[in-house]
């Protein structure tokens, strides 16, 4: 019942505050990669994809680790995203003989350690930073009241424009149910992330307030993106 009341609170969430967006769905593929072996991962993963034709609305991001908690593995992570149509449709796609071969080339620098998978559930609409992603993980205990206090939140806070959404681990989150997702335009914007005035500041600390006793803090991870396909 938990989850059937949070599901209908995200949908009206999203269509009062984000204008009814279609939810994003995610894979995120961790690997572990030596120093000096970045190059060669970025021209294994650009040989195959580079080279696909994309379903609509999918996209693939090389990105690493910049800052992470102490129980995230890897350096570095392709992360696969879109909705699920488009999702399932390159799914299809990475197979075949081109596909084996990316595998088998990019195992020479790379070692996958992890796959975590997940879905938003609110977007808050504004730009859509490429120069790093930031991810706060929550284990949460009841769902229908940490959503609406996000809810509460995004009435007040509003990111120097910029996207944020509320999302759930479906898998391989570990102790972590739930995030709270934005990125960055650039280094400034990045040093600076958080709440601007009095308001902003008041907007977190209600939420905040609203959270505690109803979900734990498991950290943030912030993330550098590296290439994304298909290429702008």
């Amino acid at each position: 019942m938990k989850k059937l009341l949070f599901i209908s609170l995200a949908f009206l969430a999203s269509y009062n505050i984000a204008q009814a967006q279609e939810q994003i769905y995610w894979s995120e593929v961790s690997m572990e990669v030596e120093p000096g072996d970045q190059a060669q991962v970025y021209e294994a993963v650009n040989n195959f994809y580079s080279n696909l034709e994309f379903p609509e609305n999918v996209s693939v991001q090389l990105m690493a680790w910049q800052a992470k908690t102490e129980w995230r593995e890897g350096t570095h992570f392709l992360n696969f995203a879109g909705s699920v149509e488009g999702m399932a449709k390159l799914r299809e796609l990475r197979s075949g003989d081109a596909y084996d071969e990316y595998v088998s080339s990019l195992s020479k620098v790379a070692k996958v350690v992890s796959v975590r998978n997940g879905n938003t559930l609110i977007r808050v609409p504004g730009e859509n930073g490429d120069f790093s992603a930031q991810e706060w993980s929550f284990a949460v205990k009841n769902q229908a009241a940490f959503g609406q206090a996000f809810v509460e939140l995004t009435k007040d806070f509003k990111n120097e424009g910029m996207y944020y959404s509320l999302g759930q681990y479906t898998s391989g989150g570990g102790l972590s149910t739930h995030y709270i997702y934005s990125t960055h335009k650039d280094y400034a914007q990045e040093m600076t992330s958080g709440p601007k005035n009095e308001k902003e500041a008041a907007a977190f600390q209600k939420f905040f307030d609203a959270v505690e006793s109803i979900s734990t803090f498991r950290g943030s991870e912030t993330s550098t993106q590296l290439a994304t396909w298909p290429s702008n």
